[in-house]
């Protein structure tokens, strides 16, 4: 799993096996996710978003402070990620942003997307799924039926972490390295915005919406302007649409079926 390579510049690195680091990292987010998740998912409202903003802060200093970690530069040549080897004429299959690799890389990112859409969808629809969502609704009425909210809640976190942290591997292997600007203040209230847009409770819209916002993103629409309208976003959505945009569009329009057209 550990072995020694050497960089542009001659120098001797120590690397480890891409499968072994995946579950290292994957490990080491759900840990940390459960350390900090007990005591600040005690915390409600923006107390709690600004406690989780905080940890991203710190961990972004300490990032561009570290040598270890490549200060200011991150880490870089990190080769890539390959899932399956060659097999008789077809290449290995690895997540890599050589150019000879987009269009496979294209149809892993839609396949992880679709499996962790399907892995959410079926939790929604068990009975974890139902205690989730009661205690969305009313966390006071959740406690009153039974249900334990404070493990519900810390549960939901740690598997968030896992979802990020399964994400920024595959990210970090597609660029070939990775920095502490990913874990900037802006990255994520860029993330928050897109789940806000989408609605919180509502997983398509927030696929769909978080699709369309980045694909936008990516291809430079909104130029030098890009944190101003992430920023923009989510100030209107949580003054106007605090269930997302697709759920206020839903709600008009049930109205003017109800209303029989009438404003």
């Amino acid at each position: 799993m550990l072995k020694t390579a050497q960089n542009l510049s001659g120098e001797q690195l120590l690397t480890v096996a891409p499968w072994a680091a995946c579950c290292c990292a994957v490990a080491t987010a759900a840990l940390i996710a459960l350390i900090i998740g007990t005591p600040v998912l005690k915390l409600k409202g923006h107390y709690l978003a600004m406690a989780t903003l905080g940890f991203g802060t710190i961990i972004y200093r300490i990032l561009l402070a570290s040598p270890y970690f490549g200060e200011a530069d991150g880490i870089s040549e990190v080769p890539g990620f390959t899932l399956l080897p060659a097999m008789g004429a077809m290449g290995p299959i690895m997540v890599s942003g050589v150019a000879s690799m987009r269009v496979v890389n294209y149809y892993l990112a839609w396949g992880v997307l679709i499996l962790g859409m399907g892995l959410l969808l079926n939790l929604i629809g068990s009975r974890v799924g139902r205690a989730l969502r009661s205690l969305h609704s009313s966390e006071e009425a959740a406690e009153a039926s039974g249900i334990d909210t404070s493990r519900f809640k810390l549960q939901v976190f740690v598997l968030s972490a896992v979802y990020a942290s399964i994400a920024g591997v595959l990210l970090t292997h597609f660029n070939g390295g990775i920095g502490p600007s990913e874990a900037s203040v802006m990255k994520s209230v860029r993330y928050v915005a897109l789940v806000a847009v989408g609605g919180m409770t509502n997983l398509w819209g927030t696929l769909l919406m978080g699709v369309g916002l980045t694909f936008l993103s990516l291809r430079g629409i909104f130029g030098t302007f890009d944190d101003a309208v992430f920023g923009t976003i989510l100030i209107f959505v949580m003054l106007f649409a605090p269930d997302g945009i697709l759920s206020l569009r839903l709600k008009q329009l049930l109205k003017g079926i109800f209303s029989g057209g009438r404003p």
